[in-house]
């Protein structure tokens, strides 16, 4: 229990995903939350429910992942929970817990709601979605796409609209405040949205947008801008995201892990390169990798300051680390589990040293190219994997990727000096 509470307190108070694993290392639960270190937490006060008592019984070992909104926490929640099966993310719910979305496309101002099964009527469905979660998905959709929260079907006339229509909620189609062609195309938008075409769904929007400015109603092509800024600021949080990671990367993380002996499992890896020739435009990269994916969005380039006019890749190494890793960057973007280097014992040591003046206790080796040797910082010989391990094959598929962007840096720059 005490290597659990230590893995609590690590835990960042950040929206997110947990994962409960057994002995074994078999996720066993994953669940989404606003604040990870909160809701974890939750489930160690007081007296928990039976089935909690049964899941914390077999908890061994907690990973999460970082997300930018709590709405990506919730996509990627349900992604992993289809992906990996959790026991007890089934065995604690029952089939009633995974209901549909249906839109009704059959009727003339059609409506959104959950169902617990298909049916061959002529609407859509779309899901299974978690129970927790499709309330959550189909409050975002509204608020985004203001179809009728009304059962009533079909839809009746009125001469005053409800209380969803005064929250904007609900873009009254009932008293005449939408046409039946411009409420069709919020029909489409969530169509998109729910399909996973969150780019789509924001063009149908903007288009609405230029037609009612164009017919200078101006007071709804001002409400449907603000939906398209919500909705760009929900794809913003997801493009922060890397991609849900597949089994066999994970599996590689894990190994990883296992290889390096470190404490915590390396899902966000940080790497770091230089790039130069004879000491001209001296550049260096890093790049991020979250469960074995490229998160391009964490990506970052550097202009060294502190070295010129000669090779010195030690030096660039070290400023290039402290920078990452003090001001405005240290504050705009997650600490990574693991941080790697382009090369020896030397830019391993000099790694380490910028990590220590920005007092961030974080693991850090250094990957030579030629033999593959994995160095640490201040610790004498070296860890030579199998070629064909898997660990090593993620560390070589990163550090490749950070060369291939500062070379593609360091050739921009180049250039850019030749024609000046």
């Amino acid at each position: 229990m005490s290597s659990l509470k230590e893995k609590l307190k690590a835990l960042p108070n950040k929206p997110g995903v947990y994962l409960f694993k057994d002995k074994n290392g078999v996720i066993i639960y994953i669940g989404k939350a606003k604040l990870l270190r909160k809701r974890v937490a939750s489930y160690f006060k007081g007296k928990p429910e039976i089935k909690t008592s049964i899941l914390l019984e077999r908890l061994y070992d907690i990973d999460y992942i970082v997300t930018g909104s709590e709405l990506d926490a919730l996509i990627l929640e349900d992604e992993l929970v289809k992906k990996y099966k959790p026991r007890y993310n089934i065995s604690l719910r029952d089939d009633k817990a995974y209901p549909y979305l249906k839109l009704t496309v059959n009727e003339e101002w059609p409506r959104l709601f959950l169902v617990r099964r298909k049916e061959k009527d002529g609407a859509l469905y779309f899901g299974r979605y978690q129970g927790g979660m499709v309330r959550s998905v189909l409050r975002l959709v509204k608020k985004l796409f203001p179809i009728r929260w009304c059962r009533e079907t079909p839809l009746r006339s009125r001469e005053q609209p409800c209380l969803f229509y005064h929250i904007g909620a609900c873009s009254g189609p009932c008293i005449g405040k939408i046409s039946k062609e411009a409420y069709q195309a919020l029909v489409q938008g969530i169509i998109l949205l729910l399909e996973g075409e969150m780019e789509g769904a924001v063009e149908k929007l903007k288009a609405e947008m230029d037609k009612a400015s164009a017919e200078f109603d101006y007071e709804r092509a001002a409400y449907l801008r603000d939906r398209i800024q919500l909705l760009e600021k929900t794809i913003e949080g997801k493009t922060n995201l890397a991609k849900t990671p597949s089994p066999r990367l994970l599996s590689e993380v894990n190994e990883l892990q296992k290889e390096l002996k470190l404490q915590k499992l390396p899902m966000r890896i940080e790497a770091f390169d230089i790039s130069n020739i004879q000491g001209s435009n001296i550049v260096g990269s890093m790049v991020t990798f979250v469960g074995g994916v490229p998160l391009k969005n964490d990506y970052r380039r550097f202009r060294i300051r502190s070295v010129k006019g000669k090779p010195n890749d030690v030096m660039a190494i070290f400023e290039v680390v402290k920078r990452r890793y003090t001001g405005s960057l240290a504050k705009k973007m997650e600490t990574p589990d693991l941080v790697m280097v382009d090369g020896g014992a030397a830019q391993a040591n000099f790694g380490k040293r910028a990590l220590d003046e920005a007092k961030l206790e974080v693991p850090i080796i250094g990957l030579a190219k030629r033999e593959e040797e994995i160095y640490f910082p201040r610790k004498k010989g070296v860890l030579k994997l199998s070629r064909q391990s898997p660990g090593l094959r993620l560390l070589q598929r990163i550090r490749d990727e950070a060369h291939r962007f500062a070379l593609s840096y360091h050739r921009e720059k180049r250039r850019k000096a030749i024609f000046s």
